[in-house]
């Protein structure tokens, strides 16, 4: 079902192989399974600098994320599990399996041309439990976890997780030495923070930019926006024809466009007996 729903969606495709790479194989059969998390050391345990960044939305995420970036997306699985929204997510168990204790937000960011890719993860309870190995010396004044000899953990509130190399570029966006993402100002300004799901990317066949979000909202009704920068025309004259008959799908079309940027925003609505049908529209 997972996979199916993602499939719809070229940017979720993409994005969520950096996540399968993350969190399939060598770190799940290394963690420690039978380990009780709440009996588990804490991040004291490791020395060296913790990571310390806010991470609530897509634009958090950018943040601490280097230039180049041509992919990026944030979740927030405390409020997904349970809710109708849990059909777009990675099982359960899968999640909790990295480290052994629940990843409750992920921000996920990769480049599709460069060998560039990392996560951060918000856990609960911030416990290590997981095998590694330290590194022997800091990176800026951060102790690297090697997980697999390939990938790598910096402890903190979020963790990060990636490439050894995809890090320590993170690391100096943190430390003020090299510059954040600005791969994504011109779409940015259509952007809200506040969504479960928040999905961004430059690779797409039909559009410059191209996001989408899943939210709930304070009217007990779920949204699924997207908002594309130069879109074809193709793709604009789905969107007329899907709108034009929604209401026999029990869908809620609102269009807006900015000709003056190049910009449209489409935002459909439903109630959550219908999630399955506005997870399912496909504007292309």
């Amino acid at each position: 079902m997972n996979q199916k729903l993602i499939g719809i969606f070229l940017a979720a495709i993409m994005l969520m192989s950096v996540g399968t790479f993350f969190f399939a194989g060598p770190l799940s059969n290394q963690s420690n399974n039978g380990n009780d998390a709440s009996q588990a050391p804490g991040f004291e345990t490791i020395p060296g600098t913790k990571m310390s960044h806010e991470l609530n939305s897509l634009q958090d995420g950018l943040a601490i994320t280097p230039a180049g970036v041509t992919i990026v997306s944030y979740v927030d699985y405390s409020r997904v599990y349970g809710t109708p929204l849990q059909i777009l997510a990675p099982n359960i168990t899968d999640v909790y399996s990295v480290y052994n204790s629940m990843i409750i937000k992920r921000y996920s960011a990769y480049n599709t041309a460069e060998d560039f890719a990392f996560e951060a993860h918000v856990i609960n309870p911030e416990v290590i439990n997981f095998n590694y190995m330290l590194a022997e010396q800091p990176y800026n004044g951060y102790y690297m976890l090697s997980r697999n000899g390939q990938v790598y953990n910096i402890v903190g509130n979020p963790m990060l997780l990636g490439p050894q190399e995809s890090l320590q570029q993170v690391i100096d966006v943190k430390s003020g030495t090299l510059e954040s993402s600005g791969d994504f100002e011109r779409i940015m300004p259509y952007i809200e923070a506040g969504a479960e799901y928040q999905m961004l990317t430059s690779a797409d066949r039909l559009a410059g930019q191209h996001y989408m979000e899943f939210r709930y909202t304070a009217d007990g009704n779920y949204t699924r926006t997207e908002v594309f920068v130069e879109p074809e025309q193709s793709l604009l004259d789905n969107i007329t024809a899907l709108g034009a008959n929604s209401s026999e799908r029990g869908l809620a079309y609102n269009v807006t466009t900015h000709d003056d940027a190049n910009i449209t925003k489409v935002t459909v609505t439903t109630n959550a007996s219908n999630f399955y049908s506005l997870a399912l529209e496909q504007f292309w």
